[in-house]
């Protein structure tokens, strides 16, 4: 973004319009020891000279031929029809329509977006998009709280780690208990104080999730429980089955996967749905479309803002301040641009993709698939040395996969490996050999 600074003169103008001396009154109430104002900073540069020393600060950067990182962030092929529609100014600078209804166009895109998240799902309604997968996971749980009147969530163990995270620290805030529970547990620990249950399918580890017999399970235990999946990689539906197919109550997922480049872990899309029962529970806004009292012109407008700004606190079901809109527009676009036969042709190919590798891995001495179920994207295998693995696929150009003993430390030389439709047979080949030469290296 471009920045013009303002001279001597200008910012005396505005400290005289402000009443106050010194640009330092404006944090006064910022206790002195935490202001920082003496910066290293090197001499002034002509635009030119700067844009070349930032050109060779980004050289640094390392881009990879080829990524086996997953784990809640993920390389998938962007048509270029989505760059080019996020770049229209109309879209890129436009920010949440608090003047709602003379945002239009805008309100046009979330409204589609809402249309499409549904039918892909198909679920009731969809919200107009929240932060990310980890914090529409937070609002699911206290929104299930809400609904129920009941204080206790469950968590089925392979729900992201950092999504448990934040899960926690949201409803450590509304007073909710929160446990995590393995899934052959259920039984013992499903009462009619448990307000939900939420799972993550496919989940961490990359296992499927038969989520048709989950609800079973829940509902036979307790009727009155909701169901929440979330999903990290939402592009699995171009051939599992939606969750509005599994009885599920309220689903969620992280929409990076659907246009949105990886870039440093963000942003995110956090992709909202529920029954409609929920409508007046869901977090943030929903877009709707009406007609002229006197015609049929139509227009679009916020049906829902149940949120603190717009009602009154003790009844808002959520305090999240702003739409990621223009992530949610590119979810769209992707979406239009690779349709239905599109998004099954990619998911397809990332089962594909993963299984051959899965295949050629364990025939290697000292590998071993650690998944008992099937599996979409990842999966897990153990190595017989994870170091050497990792310092092998960066010498060959490789994004290395999760040393998933980050979050699990009693996991070593365990790898969570993550395959897309962007890898390449000659990726996979090369990958294969490096296992092949660790192998061979440390096994003798």
């Amino acid at each position: 973004m471009d920045f013009i600074p303002h001279d001597d003169d200008t910012i005396a103008d505005m400290l005289k319009d402000l009443g106050i001396n010194d640009i330092l009154d404006l944090f006064k109430d910022i206790p002195k020891k935490l202001l920082n104002t003496e910066f290293d900073l090197p001499e002034a540069m002509s635009e030119p000279n700067l844009l070349k020393k930032i050109s060779d600060i980004s050289k640094k950067n390392k881009l990879y031929s080829s990524s086996f990182l997953g784990a809640g962030c993920y390389y998938h092929y962007i048509p270029s029809t989505v760059d080019f529609v996020i770049s229209r100014s109309e879209f890129y600078t436009s920010y949440t329509p608090y003047q709602a209804e003379a945002s239009q166009g805008y309100l046009q895109a979330m409204y589609e977006y809402q249309t499409i998240i549904s039918r892909l799902t198909q679920m009731d309604i969809s919200n107009a998009s929240m932060y990310d997968g980890s914090t529409a996971l937070a609002e699911a749980a206290i929104m299930s709280t809400i609904i129920t009147n009941k204080s206790t969530i469950l968590l089925i163990e392979g729900i992201h780690p950092e999504y448990i995270d934040v899960v926690k620290t949201y409803c450590w805030g509304q007073g909710i208990n929160v446990k995590i529970i393995k899934e052959e547990d259920l039984y013992n620990e499903i009462n009619e104080d448990i307000s939900s249950v939420l799972i993550q399918s496919p989940n961490f580890f990359g296992d499927i999730i038969d989520m048709s017999l989950f609800s079973r399970k829940v509902r036979n235990l307790n009727p009155k429980c909701l169901i929440v999946q979330v999903m990290t990689d939402p592009s699995c539906l171009g051939i599992l089955n939606p969750p509005g197919a599994t009885d599920v109550d309220i689903f969620v997922a992280e929409g990076q996967s659907f246009g949105i480049s990886p870039n440093f872990g963000g942003p995110g899309l956090g992709i909202f749905t529920a029954k409609e029962k929920f409508l007046r529970k869901m977090p943030g806004r929903l877009v709707g479309k009406t007609k002229e009292l006197f015609g049929e012109q139509e227009g679009f407008l916020l049906t829902l803002q149940a949120r603190e700004q717009h009602i009154r606190r003790e009844k808002a079901s959520s305090n999240i301040c702003t739409n990621q809109a223009l992530c949610a527009l590119s979810a769209l676009v992707y979406l239009l641009s690779v349709g239905k036969t599109g998004l099954k042709e990619i998911a397809t190919q990332n089962v594909q993709k993963s299984d051959y590798l899965k295949k050629a891995l364990v025939k290697i001495k000292g590998f071993k698939i650690l998944n008992q179920r099937p599996t979409y994207n990842e999966f897990m295998i153990e190595v017989p040395n994870l170091k050497n693995l990792l310092i092998e696929c960066k010498k060959n150009d490789l994004l290395p996969p999760l040393d998933i003993s980050h979050y699990f430390p009693n996991m070593v030389n365990t790898a969570l490996v993550c395959v897309t439709e962007s890898n390449s047979r000659e990726s996979l080949e090369k990958f294969i050999n490096i296992a092949k030469i660790v192998s061979e290296v440390t096994t003798g």
